[in-house]
């Protein structure tokens, strides 16, 4: 891999953690404006076509391209009011948040209290 190659491919994870990122607080608000938030998903999203899909080997970085493709569509639908995109989003959203801190967390197995014993 050259150094062209890998400068993209950060360039790309950043773009898909900085999309996540802020589609998951503007969902939060308590203040939320549906108009605001598809006019920057939209815009977010046409950065992210224009650089093409960029290979990820990384489970997490799938989940984020998925949220991301997952978010368009929700927006697209016509059928579907826009509280019930925002509950939908808002799920994607915790459940993306939950794959970042499940690999940052590691059970402490078989763990001892060894003054118990005695």
């Amino acid at each position: 891999m050259d150094k062209n190659e890998k400068h993209i491919r950060v360039k790309y994870m950043r773009l898909l953690e900085k999309f996540v990122k802020s589609s998951s607080n503007t969902l939060k608000l308590e203040d939320f404006n549906y108009k605001l938030f598809e006019k920057r998903v939209f815009n977010s999203y046409s950065k992210i076509e224009k650089m093409g899909d960029v290979k990820t080997d990384s489970s997490y970085m799938n989940s984020l391209r998925n949220f991301i493709d997952k978010t368009v569509k929700t927006l697209r639908r016509e059928d579907i009011d826009s509280e019930k995109k925002r509950e939908i989003l808002l799920k994607e959203s915790n459940l993306v948040e939950k794959s970042q801190n499940r690999k940052s967390r590691k059970k402490e197995k078989h763990k001892t209290d060894y003054l118990s014993q005695y």
